[in-house]
């Protein structure tokens, strides 16, 4: 089969020095057999988008360690972003394949956290000419203890097309909104306020042009260790 005749599929996470980060590369399992990827690339990208390395990834390798993968490619470099390109067979999978993966503080007593890896498929452009904000992704805040702070990780994950994205936050009715433009394979951090007006952070939404990576995260004050990494759920496209 030449690589016209399968799937693509890109998906992105962030790793932070300090973590172990270990990604499950096909989450599904067959009766028989795993399955698996026909191919898979790696890249990981600094926070103003430039290219630290891209390693060609062993497409039956089940488990990855990305955390390790990164203190060996790319030490210090601090909050990076990793890219995961892969192509499969739609005979194998019926419906597209997903990595899942497990993050967690080294000496920390916290939970570890697993999360779905986010897929931004085929969303994402080299060039764009609309300008409409016409992808839009929400999340919605459980009440929790002040010992928490929260903010969203956006990537943008394009080759050449700036990446705008609005994000607006919810408290008790009210809402703020806050704007930020990412150059291709940039990412950063936004923080997001914990009430407003004496109301508690109800829901975040991101509204962008194309898909971006994007994660709410949850941080431990003062210590500032992940309590929750977790993508954003499409409504709307």
């Amino acid at each position: 089969m030449s690589s016209s005749d399968s799937s693509a599929l890109l998906s992105a996470t962030f790793h932070e020095e300090g973590y172990e980060h270990l990604v499950e590369l096909v989450h599904q399992r067959d009766a028989d057999a795993r399955r698996r990827l026909r191919s898979l690339d790696l890249a990981l990208y600094d926070a103003d988008g430039k290219l630290l390395v891209s390693i060609p990834v062993d497409p039956g390798q089940e488990i990855l360690d990305l955390g390790a993968l990164v203190a060996a490619h790319a030490p210090g470099a601090g909050r990076i972003m990793a890219a995961f390109e892969a192509r499969y067979d739609e005979r194998v999978f019926p419906y597209r394949p997903h990595h899942y993966a497990y993050l967690h503080r080294r000496g920390s007593s916290l939970p570890s956290l697993y999360y779905a890896v986010n897929a931004v498929l085929g969303g994402v452009p080299d060039r764009i000419g609309a300008t409409g904000l016409n992808n839009f992704e929400t999340y919605l805040f459980r009440p929790r203890g002040a010992s928490e702070r929260h903010s969203v990780l956006i990537g943008n994950l394009s080759r050449f097309a700036p990446g705008e994205a609005q994000i607006s936050t919810y408290y008790a009715g009210a809402r703020r909104t806050n704007e930020v433009t990412l150059g291709p394979k940039a990412h950063v951090e936004v923080a997001l306020d914990p009430e407003h007006a004496g109301a508690r952070l109800e829901r975040v939404e991101i509204k962008a042009v194309f898909r971006l990576a994007s994660y709410v995260v949850g941080r431990r004050t003062p210590s500032g260790e992940l309590v929750i990494f977790d993508h954003l759920f499409t409504y709307f496209k």
